[in-house]
């Protein structure tokens, strides 16, 4: 809040333009599950996390060994100030809106836009006599997972099929209907980005598509349908759209590692997202020169637009046909999708908001819902998936040890583990001979499945 900034900076004497924390503030708000969006007034401002940790002591050694394991949800607690002659109407509706289930989004006034609900007791005060005209509701937002867990109705695996057939028919008829094709610089232009972005997909693909012949063929086919019929499909926007998503997610079902497919992925879309045609807030620059130009950028836009959210569902293909031999791999593999998701889809806001100065450019959310709809159902398939798995444990070692003595120790058997154990521990060089003392090991016992 501009008002709030000028009058802290005020009081201590300070001007505002020389303070960066100031105008890094903006407006609180809340936009509850069912797309009410509140805004309210706001003091100091505090934020909560908790680290897990299990400290572990050893008898007749000093200190402890600290076993981490990740950190839970951020916790905003919030005091939100209503003011005017309907402070109390208002209040009345942030209390409904904080009241309905599932998961809204906090605009927070210093730390961004969240996927929250909120928690714990949600206190109010009309204080009538001291402070007409204003009131007061207390509550705690706490980030969450849009976690949307399979129904009993079907499988969970076909549920996500069925999301990434939704995309893929949602995010072909939004680029469809958004680019502008009348003129034959305007199909010239979107060609030349086209042919850019399918560059940058082999570049970022087309080693994980290698691992397997099928995939590779698949995918090699795909790049020629497209880069051979690109003047046809130019003239069908669709159908092009339905053919570069079928090219991007293609390298999905290779069997390269899951690490290697979803850090492919993400190589594709920070190419996009830092391409000329990915930035319309670089060149929508004020000049009557830029007025011939927009259209082209526009269609660059929309054209990075399809290209990012096929890279985020490429991810979710990725991990959709993976089998998880841990908990930690499942739950991994569902925050990375995840945070790739956040990432596109505040990459996108951004790029629509600055094309609003561009008449007709607006965000129809055809894309982003059908996009996100189908990473929830990933995400929340995998950590329900995560249950069946085995837990990771640890140990760190009092002496020096070989992989067969540890295999034997930890799993009952060697030859079935050794490469899972080498694997799962990142060993490398003369750690495969002999482990050194003190290397934390990780292990996954059967019987803590």
């Amino acid at each position: 809040m501009p008002d709030l900034a000028n009058s802290a900076a005020g009081l201590l004497g300070i001007k505002t333009a020389q303070q960066s924390w100031a105008n890094r503030i903006k407006d609180g708000a809340y936009t509850s599950p069912g797309g009410t969006r509140i805004k309210f007034d706001f003091e100091d401002l505090t934020r909560e996390v908790t680290k897990r940790t299990t400290v572990f002591e050893f008898p007749g050694v000093n200190d402890g060994y600290v076993q981490q394991n990740g950190y839970g949800a951020r916790r905003y607690p919030m005091v939100c100030f209503f003011s005017g002659k309907d402070c109390d109407r208002i209040a009345t509706a942030f209390e409904s809106a904080l009241l309905e289930d599932g998961i809204g989004k906090l605009e927070h006034p210093l730390h961004g836009t969240f996927n929250v609900v909120p928690v714990g007791d949600i206190g109010r005060r009309d204080d009538l006599k001291t402070a007409a005209n204003q009131t007061i509701v207390q509550t705690t937002f706490s980030t969450s997972i849009p976690a949307l867990y399979p129904s009993s109705l079907r499988s969970g695996g076909s549920e996500i099929d069925a999301a990434l057939e939704g995309f893929n028919v949602a995010a072909a008829q939004q680029f469809a209907n958004s680019v502008n094709l009348k003129s034959a610089l305007n199909v010239a232009n979107l060609k030349a980005t086209i042919k850019k972005f399918l560059r940058d997909a082999t570049a970022a693909l087309e080693g994980i598509s290698d691992k397997v012949s099928s995939v590779n063929r698949e995918f090699r086919d795909a790049q020629a349908l497209v880069n051979n019929g690109l003047d046809v499909f130019l003239g069908q926007p669709l159908v092009l759209a339905q053919q570069c998503i079928n090219l991007v997610t293609a390298p999905a079902r290779a069997l390269a590692g899951i690490e290697s497919r979803i850090a492919g992925y993400q190589d594709f879309a920070a190419r996009i997202f830092g391409s000329s045609a990915g930035q319309p807030k670089q060149t929508l620059v004020a000049g009557s020169a830029l007025a011939l130009r927009t259209d082209r950028i526009s269609n660059d836009f929309h054209a990075a637009n399809l290209f990012a959210s096929a890279a985020v569902a490429g991810s979710i293909v990725s991990v959709r046909n993976n089998q998880f031999a841990t908990r930690v791999q499942a739950m991994a593999a569902a925050d990375a999708v995840l945070g790739q998701l956040d990432s596109a889809t505040a990459w996108r806001d951004d790029g629509f908001s600055a094309m609003g100065v561009i008449p007709g450019q607006v965000d129809t959310g055809e894309t982003g819902q059908s996009i996100r709809a189908a990473a929830a159902l990933t995400a929340g398939f995998l950590v329900q998936t995560s249950f069946t798995l085995v837990p990771e444990r640890s140990i760190v070692l009092d002496r020096p040890r070989t992989i067969v003595d540890l295999a034997a120790q930890l799993y009952g058997s060697v030859d079935d583990h050794l490469d899972f154990l080498i694997e799962t521990n990142n060993l490398v060089g003369e750690e495969i001979l002999e482990v050194p003392r003190l290397r934390k090991i990780v292990y996954y016992p059967p019987q803590a499945a």
